[in-house]
């Protein structure tokens, strides 16, 4: 063979083999391109991804702020209008109970007798307690003269009076024999409870004791308290018991200007009728005790006669109706206030004039009109 031949041959082979390397290194190449570029999108994929999981948790953290800014402008509005309804409700609730704390007042002020007074006190109490009641203080015990309320004392009204509280036990009489002993008005945050029917309540429920003195004498107590349970119908003040104080003192500053009013008018009047100062005879120079005697018996007759007088309407009443004490207590209550003042001690534990008086000019004889046994 030439050599010619054999060198064209030679370099066929030869470039027969640089082609098929250079395919391979093309190939292989072309391989780790396409490897890179698979990553490149695999990673520019997860980085979108990533990018928009981030853009999606972004937005969505954004939409809930936004939810929760303006749930939260929506709690402040509603927060603000409930407190507003209740400043109003508030502001309508006290000017209510400012109205009628003045018309009651008024009221007291019209009133032309002690019993009518008093009427008036029990009825506006009445609409700032769901119980009120006045007890009559006579001696030691407190007894019932007048009891209202829509949560009730359970036993008539009719028999209110037969309610009695034996003051000079603590533990019985509670808070009224608080408000009588100390002359201030007592609450169950300072005298404790009062358990004896019909002023039990249920633990937590508040009541109030307020005195009604004359001439500085207890001569009654108003007492008043939540009654068992809420009533939903009842607009009740939260300062109820300070409402009641206001009401009972002005009643009792109204009993005793009535009262000397009354007394000035008797002395204009009657001039013949001198009332013996309220000081106890002295004892270097005792007087007899018949002296004495006429002497009580005659004052009796005349704070009597002078209830009698002027509560004619309501003695007559009274009389048919079997229940003087009932209409003429605070009157009764009053004039024993006086006598007891005026008339020594010694004379009142021998014979109690004023009862024997009462029985004879108001009942006409009949103790039972009065609510005594015979």
């Amino acid at each position: 063979m030439p050599f010619d031949e054999q060198l064209r041959r030679a370099f066929d082979t030869l470039t027969d083999r640089l082609r098929d390397e250079i395919a391979g290194a093309l190939n292989g190449v072309a391989d780790e391109l396409a490897a890179a570029a698979q990553a490149d999108r695999d990673r520019a994929a997860n980085e979108a991804a990533n990018d928009a999981r981030a853009d999606a948790e972004r937005d969505t953290a954004s939409r809930i702020g936004e939810a929760e800014r303006a749930a939260g402008a929506r709690l402040f509005e509603a927060v603000a209008a409930a407190e507003a309804a209740a400043r109003e409700n508030g502001r309508v609730a006290d000017l209510a109970a400012s109205e009628r704390l003045l018309n009651a007042i008024r009221a007291i002020d019209r009133a032309t007798s002690l019993s009518e007074i008093l009427e008036t006190l029990i009825s506006a109490a009445g609409r700032e307690a769901s119980r009120v009641g006045i007890l009559l203080v006579r001696g030691a015990t407190a007894v019932g003269w007048r009891f209202v309320g829509s949560g009730g004392f359970g036993f008539p009204v009719g028999a209110a009076h037969d309610t009695s509280l034996t003051l000079d036990l603590p533990g019985a009489s509670g808070v009224v024999g608080d408000a009588v002993r100390t002359g201030a008005a007592a609450s169950s945050d300072t005298a404790g409870g009062l358990s004896q029917p019909p002023f039990e309540l249920p633990d937590g429920r508040e009541r109030v004791a307020l005195p009604i003195p004359m001439s500085g004498q207890v001569v009654a107590v108003l007492y008043a308290d939540q009654g068992a349970a809420d009533d939903p119908q009842r607009d009740v003040a939260i300062a109820w018991p300070s409402i009641l104080e206001v009401l009972t003192r002005h009643a009792a500053r109204s009993l005793e200007a009535l009262t000397a009013f009354k007394a000035a008018r008797v002395l204009t009047e009657r001039p013949d009728v001198a009332l013996a100062p309220p000081t106890a005879v002295p004892v270097a120079s005792p007087a007899p005790q018949s002296d004495d005697d006429d002497a009580a018996r005659r004052y009796a007759r005349l704070l009597v006669s002078e209830i009698k007088l002027y509560h004619e309407p309501a003695v007559a009443a009274g009389c048919l109706e079997r229940n003087l004490a009932v209409r003429l207590g605070g009157e009764i209550a009053h004039a024993r206030v006086l006598y007891e003042q005026r008339v020594p001690a010694d004379v009142r534990q021998r014979t109690d004039f004023f009862d024997a008086e009462l029985v004879r000019t108001l009942a006409n004889g009949d103790a039972t009109l009065l609510g005594q046994t015979t």
